[in-house]
């Protein structure tokens, strides 16, 4: 793996920010003082790194939208029009149900606390199938952790 100097990290951010915005390679080569084929080329000989850029850069842009989203439904829900309130309320708690169900379980081996707390938040229903889901992804994978399924009784 190749590790990049500080000013190619640095232009690799800035180009990462760009191109999640919408930004061409000539645009943000333009910016960066730097030729499109270099940038381009980036992205191969730095692959892992340019991939977390970008990867970060969109999930930024994407909470901005959102957070954006939120504050005009927000002030649309002051209208003086009651079905415009409305809908806007339904379209800001649709939002928030999308929001929270995109969002990752906390994986078990790293956050015990936070995935305890998802556990918690779960009705009996999705808390059963969530389990199931656990036990089928047990025995797809055999011997997880270093520990062999007990043998069944005789």
């Amino acid at each position: 793996m190749r590790i990049p100097s500080d000013r190619t990290l640095h232009d690799m951010e800035t180009a990462a920010e760009l191109r999640a915005a919408g930004a061409t390679w000539e645009t943000a080569a333009e910016q960066l003082g730097r030729q499109p084929t270099l940038l381009i080329r980036w992205t191969r000989h730095y692959h892992e790194d340019w991939e977390r850029l970008l990867r970060e850069a969109e999930e930024r842009l994407s909470r901005q939208a959102s957070n954006e989203s939120r504050s005009v439904l927000r002030m649309l829900m002051r209208c003086k029009s009651s079905k415009i309130r409305l809908s806007a309320a339904d379209k800001l708690m649709r939002h928030g149900l999308e929001e929270k169900a995109k969002r990752e379980p906390p994986e078990p081996r790293v956050d015990r606390s936070a995935y305890i707390a998802l556990l918690e938040e779960m009705t009996d229903d999705q808390l059963q199938e969530h389990l199931a889901e656990f036990v089928r992804r047990i025995h797809a994978e055999g011997d997880v952790a270093g520990t062999a399924n007990p043998a069944s009784p005789a």
